[in-house]
């Protein structure tokens, strides 16, 4: 049975090994720590602080998680292990964040996607509701999610 629960730092080599397992969006700790200045040890201090996440395990086993940033409205990370996808796992994780954001004061949260048609997650998104803004950063596209939309 799936069970949805709030991550703990002894959760984060779990997570991190089904956001290293994706397939779209692919990533390395190298790029992750190069290109974004995540590491294990920054996450595990970020989550002392204004970050928070939630995962979706079976007997044990972290099948996908999300995290948000409760500073700023941000979810910044939503990873499901690709041979669970479609199972409403994300789906799931990412509705844990967006309350808590919401929760905390937010009416309007974000989160960076990308913008190819052709990527699940632009689909993914906005079946959830979730709207671009027509914003860019970088090479993603900001999309938003406001409050009793």
């Amino acid at each position: 049975m799936l069970r949805f629960r709030r991550m703990t730092k002894d959760d984060l080599t779990a997570t991190l090994e089904v956001r290293l397992s994706t397939v779209e969006n692919a990533i390395t700790l190298e790029v992750m720590e190069r290109d974004y200045g995540v590491t294990p040890e920054k996450i595990a201090t970020a989550m002392d602080g204004n970050v928070a996440g939630w995962l979706c395990e079976e007997a044990g086993q972290v099948l996908g998680y999300a995290m948000g940033n409760e500073a700023n409205g941000e979810v910044l990370v939503v990873a499901v292990h690709p041979e669970l996808e479609r199972h409403g796992i994300g789906a799931g994780v990412l509705a844990h964040v967006a309350d808590w954001l919401f929760e905390h004061g937010h009416d309007r949260i974000w989160l960076l996607s990308n913008p190819d048609a052709s990527n699940r997650t632009y689909g993914f998104y906005r079946h959830l509701g979730w709207k671009p803004t027509g914003e860019m950063r970088g090479d993603d596209e900001v999309l938003e999610l406001v409050r009793g939309d």
